[in-house]
């Protein structure tokens, strides 16, 4: 499954920086997982479609540029950075809980479980 996630050019560029430098933090077959991710968000044109693992990849990448920013002392470009991460973070969030058959089956089992 895979969750259909719009963003603007300014966004698109925003990941594209963020992945391009976290990118440098892998080697070998995590980086060639990585890189489909990367491939996608390069090809994208306004809508990009990502499953669960490829959304971490993205807001692991943002928040490292986040984090690169705050050591360098601009905290505003940190926190734009962090804050789109989040956004991502919380569309992956809905998205796993949506679509994973285990969390459902747990919600069915535990609400015949519930007495008044």
């Amino acid at each position: 499954m895979k969750q259909s996630i719009k963003l603007t050019n300014f966004q698109k560029d925003l990941a594209l920086v963020a992945m391009r430098n976290y990118r440098k933090t892998f080697s070998g077959d995590g980086q060639k997982l990585f890189d489909i991710s990367y491939k996608k968000v390069q090809q994208m044109e306004k809508e990009i479609e990502l499953d669960g693992m490829e959304m971490i990849y993205l807001t692991q990448a943002l928040r490292f540029q986040g984090k690169e920013y705050f050591h360098t002392n601009n905290k505003e470009l940190s926190m734009l950075y962090r804050d789109f991460g989040n956004q991502i973070e919380n569309i992956r969030f809905v998205f796993q809980h949506k679509n994973n058959p285990l969390l459902k089956s747990k919600k069915a089992a535990s609400a015949g479980t519930l007495t008044a």
